[in-house]
C-alpha cells in the first residue's frame, strides 16, 4: 500500500521530491527549498497538472533506499550508474557535469586531478556511495585514503581541520559551494583535470529516480520533461544556479536506459 500511496496518478495527487542541501542543484534558500533540480521539477510537474509537491529534507545516504522503498515519489537528480539502476527507476538525464575538487587554500598537496592523488600521500574525503569514491579507486587511489563522510558539510570541516587533503564532485556545485561559504581557507584546485573518455573530459548523467513500480508516472514526467528541456524557460531557470549549454547540451540526447546498461 505504501507504494502505491507514493505514486501520484492523478493530477491532484501529492508528490513528494526529495532533496540533499546541495548547491546550485537543491538547497535551502531563504527558508525555502530551491536550486536548478527543484526549480526544474516543480516546473515539470506543474506541466504534468500537480499542484500539491512537497519537499522534503533528507540525508544523501537516504535517496536511493527511501525511493525504492516508496517513502516519496522522486529524488533530485543523481549521477545514473548501472549500480543504481538495478534498484531505481530514472528519468530521462537533465544534466552532464564533470568533476572537480575542493582543497584548502594554497592547495598544499598541489592537488589537479584524480591521478594527482594517487601518486601523492593525500586523503580524499567522499560522501559515502557517491560516483567519486569509484572515480578514485579508478585513478589507483588506495581505499585506505578515501575517507567516507555522510553529507559535504562533515567534509568541509575535516579539510579545515586538515583531516583529509580534498573533497572530490561536481566542479559546478563546488563553484557553488564555495561561493555560498566565502571562506578563505577553501579553494578550488585549479588547474583540474577530471577523468578522461574518448580525449574528452568524462562526464556524469544526472537525473531524478523513482521507484521502479513508477513506470506510468514517470512515461508522463518524462514527456513533459522532453518538452521543456532545452526550451529558452527551461534554460532561463537553470541560468540563475550557473548551468548554462555546456551541462544541458549533451543531456538533450541522452537517454538512461542506455546509461543503464
Amino acid at each position: 500500500m505504501a507504494l502505491l500511496l507514493a505514486q501520484p496518478s492523478k493530477a491532484q495527487d501529492k508528490t513528494v521530491l526529495a532533496y540533499i542541501e546541495e548547491p546550485p542543484f537543491a538547497a535551502t534558500i531563504n527558508g525555502q527549498p530551491a536550486g536548478s533540480d527543484v526549480d526544474l521539477a516543480k516546473a515539470v510537474l506543474a506541466r504534468m497538472g500537480v499542484k500539491d509537491i512537497e519537499l522534503k529534507k533528507v540525508e544523501f545516504a537516504e535517496l536511493l533506499p527511501g525511493v525504492a522503498a516508496g517513502r516519496w515519489t522522486m529524488n533530485t537528480a543523481l549521477f545514473v550508474t548501472p549500480d543504481r539502476c538495478k534498484t531505481v527507476a530514472y528519468s530521462n538525464p537533465i544534466w552532464a557535469l564533470v568533476d572537480g575538487m575542493i582543497v584548502r587554500a594554497g592547495n598544499p598537496k598541489r592537488i589537479s586531478s584524480y591521478a594527482s592523488v594517487a601518486a601523492s600521500d593525500a586523503r580524499l574525503g567522499v560522501v559515502k556511495g557517491t560516483v567519486q569514491v569509484g572515480s578514485a579507486k579508478a585513478a589507483g587511489v588506495p581505499a585506505e585514503r578515501i575517507v567516507e563522510f555522510g553529507a559535504q558539510e562533515e567534509i568541509i570541516a575535516a579539510i579545515k581541520a586538515g583531516r583529509v587533503d580534498a573533497y572530490p564532485n561536481t566542479a559546478l556545485g563546488h563553484r557553488a559551494l564555495l561561493a555560498s561559504l566565502k571562506d578563505a581557507d577553501l579553494a578550488l584546485a585549479q588547474p583540474f583535470e577530471p577523468p578522461m573518455e574518448n580525449g574528452r573530459p568524462k562526464a556524469g548523467f544526472g537525473a531524478f529516480s523513482f521507484n521502479q513500480a513508477s513506470g506510468a508516472f514517470i512515461a508522463r514526467f518524462n514527456a513533459e520533461l522532453a518538452r521543456f528541456l532545452g526550451s529558452e524557460d527551461h534554460r532561463a531557470i537553470v541560468a540563475k544556479y550557473g548551468l548554462g549549454n555546456e551541462e544541458i547540451a549533451p543531456a538533450l540526447t541522452a537517454k538512461s536506459e542506455e546509461l543503464c546498461k
